[in-house]
């Protein structure tokens, strides 16, 4: 085996593939120009494009320390093929100026101007550098579709793949595991906000940060308004990804928002920003008339689309958050209330491992549906997932003023049981915000739920409306077994947090 060398040449190219001319400190204009033979023409002006590959490549990945000779054969030919392209590179600032950021390097074969172009605009663009924290290389054209990611080199290699999600995750991947590695923090796969409320003690600010696996409405609740009016309100921060701090703060990473659009015209916050002339679109259909239909999902279901933050009411330019309140942890179910308080920081870290919800057209269009447990509602843990529920553990200790809630947005009574939808759950979370809810312990759930919901048909979400005790009681004990072998897995995880179920 060859264990690579921070300090050789062979690490110099990995961070800095040489090529036959290096375009640098692009505009926004000319990103655009290049990238004007892929665009379709629509009427909305916006930049357009349709891309070979979809959705992310998460069978295609590896994560390496150390390589064989087969992987410095195929970089070599990488290199040797790179020597006599022209490549764009543009620098990006991933966080806040003014709170310690990072710096991430995108090199892409100048034919894909167009992922150059998102990436230019979904981050804060710096003056070129060659210094950068993180590096993403992206080779679209390659004959192989192969993700190479090299935590020591902060590296990350991306073959075969022009879909843009797999560059900018490739890129919060890196700076989430700086974030474990550096600064004793924990990179979160989660949106950020306030949500200003009056409570008994009068109007308060809370910091919000909402869990969920892509396409599971952790966009739609992050972005959302809740009802509230002026006093009250919302501001909203980040869509995807935040660093939690050891203080109990959290530092945001993006300038403008990812978002999904196969449901995005139920969803008047996003359409707007969606039918933004300055948005990069993806995947999404054009008719023949020159209009961008939305709903219409013959290209894929997992449309995408880079929209500017200004353009999403309630948002403004900062991205942190002094301080987090409110964890949310986000999931679809069948068998559980929209929303629950939990009791312990055990016990809201053993949620965060478990990761519970189904799968969606973000990551595989044709298991939608599906189950599945991700560590921290998070796919892109680069390697001893057990860290990040120590880490929580250990925070949320350090800070006993978060409380933690599991939400629902799937149903209740199987799949042909009582609907979460969007005015339900965004009604629980404004009402859980004031400190309205009256809370009752769940001895069967182990946690607390709202002994009643101030949203039409309230009844129909209780469990015992589609269930007798006894049964609900087998059920969820069943599950809770279920859990706890799941968690023993992980090997180094607290023994608490699997007593936490």
């Amino acid at each position: 085996m060859r264990f690579f060398d921070d300090h050789s040449s062979f690490s110099e190219k990995l961070r800095h593939p040489v090529s036959r001319s290096l375009l640098r400190d692009i505009t926004e204009d000319e990103l655009r120009a290049m990238a004007a033979h892929e665009r379709v023409p629509n009427n909305q002006g916006a930049s357009l494009y349709v891309t070979k590959i979809r959705s992310r490549s998460a069978a295609f990945t590896e994560v390496l320390y150390e390589t064989d000779e087969s992987l410095v054969m195929l970089l070599e030919q990488i290199w040797g093929y790179l020597r006599w392209q022209q490549m764009i590179r543009v620098t990006a600032r991933i966080g806040s100026p003014d709170r310690q950021p990072l710096f991430a390097n995108l090199y892409v074969t100048r034919r894909y101007a167009r992922i150059a172009q998102m990436f230019a605009m979904n981050f804060s663009v710096e003056l070129d550098q060659d210094y950068a924290d993180i590096v993403t290389v992206v080779v679209p054209e390659w004959h192989q579709r192969k993700i190479i990611v090299l935590p020591r080199q902060r590296v990350t290699y991306i073959l075969g793949s022009d879909y843009y999600g797999e560059t900018k995750m490739a890129t919060l991947r890196m700076a989430m595991h700086l974030g474990r590695e550096t600064m004793n923090a924990l990179g979160l796969h989660a949106g950020s906000k306030i949500i200003r409320v009056n409570t008994p003690r009068g109007l308060e600010e809370k910091g919000v940060l909402v869990f969920g696996l892509s396409g599971t409405g952790k966009t739609t609740i992050t972005t959302a308004d809740h009802g509230l009016e002026e006093p009250e309100g919302v501001e909203v921060l980040q869509d995807d990804i935040n660093i939690l701090l050891p203080n109990g703060g959290a530092l945001g990473s993006e300038a403008n928002f990812y978002i999904k659009t196969d449901n995005v015209t139920k969803q008047p916050a996003l359409l707007s920003a969606a039918r933004d002339r300055r948005a990069l679109i993806e995947n999404c259909w054009v008719d023949e008339d020159g209009e961008i239909d939305f709903d219409n999902h013959a290209i894929t279901t997992n449309g995408r689309a880079v929209v500017p933050r200004d353009a999403i009411p309630n948002t403004s330019a900062r991205i942190d958050l002094d301080r987090v309140d409110c964890l949310l942890f986000n999931m679809r179910r069948y068998d559980i209330p929209p929303i629950g308080r939990l009791t312990s920081a055990e016990q809201a870290a053993a949620c965060f491992m478990l990761g519970e919800s189904t799968i969606t057209s973000a990551e595989d269009p044709s298991r939608v549906g599906q189950a599945k447990r991700v560590v921290g509602f998070d796919p892109f843990i680069i390697d001893n997932p057990h860290t990040n529920g120590n880490r929580l553990l250990r925070i949320l200790r350090d800070n006993p003023g978060i409380r933690c809630y599991v939400l629902n947005t799937g149903r209740i009574g199987g799949k042909d049981g009582a609907n979460m939808t969007a005015e339900v759950t965004c009604s629980a979370i404004r009402e859980a915000m004031r400190e309205k809810l009256e809370w009752r312990y769940d001895d069967i759930l182990g946690y607390e739920i709202p002994k009643e919901l101030s949203v039409r048909g309230s009844a129909e979400f209780a469990p015992y409306r589609w269930y007798s005790r006894e049964e609900y009681a087998r059920m969820i004990g069943s599950l809770r077994q279920e859990r706890r072998e799941h968690l023993q897995q992980f090997k180094g995880l607290a023994p608490e947090i699997v007593d936490g179920v």
